[in-house]
């Protein structure tokens, strides 16, 4: 079997001292012709694909949450000026985050929620199917303003997740406002919390700075980790026209991971994940995660 992407844009993810500074570190190879040439015969274990499978169904899970999160906040702001309040005049009015939860009929339901008499309440609510905002507006007084029990474990593990971040010194790869991904609970109760480098400019995307912290049914700590050693940031603009797409070296799996997917959602390229151990070599094109080769001659 022979597969040639052609040019193609290739970062790397080795700078293992990484985790434990605040500064971005970014390490970007040049740009060649030829890049994935010469494979060997190889395919994947079924370990892998199952993995595989596992983190396209969770990337597009996040991506779903990362939608109405962002779709809903930009339907909030409207709201507001309706009202006459700034974001400011909101923030003195208790404002503190919003969550997302799944609703009816694959809907799913972000709340904008404050602190209001010493507890935490709901201040806005839309229904969000993909990427419409089908309903929702700010809460009148004397209506129904509280959060459900499930929104309300959700933010405790999006704060638990932020404070722990904050705690491991992590790095992020960008300058914006730390993203917050919390899914909801899993068949075991636990929950997923994403801590990720948000994306500010338009082109590029951030692929490491990302972290998972899982909370069991207790609230507690169940598992923390990283998705990268260093920063990587997927810049469209700078692939040329003719190439395949962006080339990424990963350590730290078998195989890629949820946040591949993720990212690839939010770039108009195709992904290419060269697995370091194995020289196993993936393709991602939104979201949808194909095993192609090994390589070899390989770095």
């Amino acid at each position: 079997m022979t597969w040639q992407a052609g040019t193609a844009l290739f970062a790397s993810d080795k700078d293992k001292g990484a985790l434990k500074t605040l500064k971005p570190i970014s390490r970007l190879l040049a740009c060649a012709a030829m890049v994935f040439a010469s494979p060997a015969l190889a395919d994947h274990t079924p370990d892998q694909l199952s993995a595989a499978r596992q983190a396209e169904a969770r990337g597009a899970e996040m991506y779903a949450y990362d939608q109405a999160a962002w779709h809903s906040t930009d339907s909030f702001q409207d709201d507001l000026k309706k009202r006459g309040w700034s974001l400011e005049r909101a923030q003195q009015e208790g404002l503190s985050g919003y969550i997302v939860e799944p609703a009816a009929n694959g809907r799913l339901l972000a709340t904008f929620y404050r602190t209001k008499g010493g507890k935490l309440v709901a201040m806005a609510r839309y229904w969000v199917l993909g990427s419409k905002v089908e309903r929702g507006e700010l809460i009148k007084d004397g209506e129904d303003n509280a959060l459900s029990p499930l929104a309300l474990r959700l933010i405790e593990a999006r704060e638990k997740a932020i404070d722990a971040a904050v705690a491991d010194k992590v790095f992020l790869c960008t300058k914006g406002n730390v993203n917050t991904v919390v899914l909801s609970p899993r068949a075991d109760g636990s929950i997923p919390a994403y801590v990720m480098s948000a994306g500010v400019e338009t082109g590029v995307f951030p692929a490491g700075g990302h972290y998972l912290y899982v909370f069991g049914t207790n609230g507690k700590l169940q598992s923390s980790r990283a998705f990268s050693k260093s920063c990587i940031n997927v810049d469209s603009r700078a692939v040329p026209k003719d190439a395949a797409g962006y080339g990424l070296t990963h350590l730290l799996d078998p195989q890629p991971n949820e946040v591949h997917a993720f990212v690839s959602y939010n770039v108009p390229i195709k992904l290419f994940v060269i697995i370091d151990a194995s020289k196993d070599l993936w393709e991602i094109d939104r979201g949808k995660i194909i095993y192609k080769q090994v390589m070899k001659d390989m770095p």
